[in-house]
């Protein structure tokens, strides 16, 4: 079902590549406007120029953020900053990182991927989306008309044949190896005639679900319209048929789920109370040996508790400012057998029974400032317990197993329900559209 392709990447100039830490960057949507500054002043040739450049006061329509990258990006191909592959190649990159006491590895394969219409159930998203990502992005895109940061995608390879292929890739010397954050980055480009073609049959019968990058790829998805509309070619030769995506398998040990946790403040008291009455309505509050403080430790402890309850029950953590200590909620009633996937999800409970109803969309609770997201349980004790916030939401990870019953079901999650970890690096391989 789905279409991949290898491409010709862009990437750092090997001279330049042996310090790479000091050159990528996340992806625009978890990046911090202090880590924004820090990463600019990391390096004049730090990719943040290209993904998340500076506001200037004197930005206009015609001099922005968008044009100076564009601007940028031409500018390091032409110094040699930046190089284009000669020949296309799919991308093989590995990531050593440590999660909970032990060293993880998770494994993708980089390649485009043919831009498929959601109703045509090849490429399936999973979360819903907000608008204000999307216009940012398709403004980054139009100026620059490249993918800086690749999108991630997951699949099944129930046969193990691909893993088995990219296995036997990873025996040859890498490319690349770099620290990024916590993690090692190894990078192979497989370019054998006979190994691409293998790749490229691979996932035929296969589609892909999206993990993290929905608005990039509506994004992607709109540009594709608008360069057909303008007469560009159907096919995708120029490259906006195309996203730049890794693919995951759905049972690599390294692929992990984190949830993303709820911020509430700025209620009225009686908004505040109808959303206190709603959890608890929809929730019940379940027994513990003994109930969770407030310090940073305790986070982490609540996190342990909440994950072994959610194994078997619908559940989710709720702290509220002023309170003695954190709670565990399970959801009254277990959903029934036939019932939707997403009635199995503590997210998805929260959102449409607790959240929804009592402070409208959650999109609109974003930007008004009442709703916060964020995937540091330790962070939400922190927030709530020194008043910054009236009360927060902890959830558990999502089960890939209940991850792909919802993909495969059509349905889709709120805003902000998986948080997939490590972040992917920006600025290891660039997909040029044009050129």
């Amino acid at each position: 079902m789905a279409e991949i392709q290898p491409f010709k990447g862009i990437r750092y100039n090997p001279q330049l590549a042996s310090n790479l830490e000091r050159l990528l960057c996340p992806p625009y949507d978890v990046i911090t406007p202090e880590q924004q500054r820090e990463l600019h002043n990391r390096s004049p040739y730090n990719v943040i120029r290209l993904e998340l450049g500076m506001s200037q006061p004197s930005d206009s329509d015609g001099a922005n953020r968008y044009t100076r990258a564009a601007a940028l990006l031409e500018e390091w191909l032409g110094q040699g900053v930046l190089v284009s592959e000669k020949k296309a190649a799919f991308y093989l990159l590995q990531e050593e990182f440590p999660h909970l006491g032990r060293v993880r590895t998770r494994r993708s394969l980089l390649a485009r991927v043919r831009l498929e219409d959601f109703s045509r159930r090849v490429v399936i998203p999973h979360e819903e989306t907000s608008q204000g990502p999307k216009r940012d992005r398709m403004e980054l895109l139009k100026a620059t008309r490249a993918n800086l940061s690749p999108i991630m995608g997951i699949y099944r390879d129930p046969s193990g044949d691909l893993s088995a292929l990219l296995g036997r890739a990873m025996a040859g010397p890498p490319l690349v190896r770099a620290d990024y954050g916590d993690s090692h980055i190894r990078l192979w480009a497989l370019a054998e005639e006979g190994a691409m073609e293998a790749i490229r049959g691979s996932l035929k019968d296969a589609p892909v679900f999206l993990a993290d990058g929905h608005h990039r790829y509506e994004t992607a998805l709109l540009y594709r319209d608008i360069q057909r509309a303008r007469g560009g070619a159907r096919d995708g030769e120029d490259g906006h048929g195309f996203v730049m995506m890794t693919l995951t398998e759905i049972s690599d040990p390294g692929l992990l789920a984190l949830p993303y946790h709820r911020l509430v403040r700025g209620l009225s008291p009686g908004e505040l109370e109808r959303v206190v009455a709603l959890a608890k309505k929809t929730f019940a509050p379940i027994s513990l040996a003994a109930k969770p403080g407030l310090d940073d430790e305790a986070a982490l402890h609540l996190m342990e508790q909440l994950e072994g309850v959610a194994r078997t029950q619908v559940a989710l953590g709720l702290l509220e400012h002023g309170a003695e200590g954190a709670s565990i909620l399970a959801l009254r009633g277990s959903p029934g057998a036939s019932s939707s996937p997403l009635e199995r999800c503590a997210t998805w409970v929260l959102a449409k029974r607790v959240l929804e109803p009592g402070l409208r969309s959650q999109e609109e609770a974003v930007e008004r400032g009442i709703l916060r997201f964020t995937p540091d349980p330790q962070e939400v004790y922190r927030l709530v317990r020194g008043g910054d916030f009236q009360m927060g939401f902890l959830l558990p990870p999502l089960d890939m197993d209940l991850f792909e019953e919802v993909v495969l079901s059509g349905e889709r999650m709120p805003l902000k329900s998986t948080y997939f970890t490590p972040k992917l690096p920006t600025g290891l391989v660039i997909n040029r559209l044009v050129g």
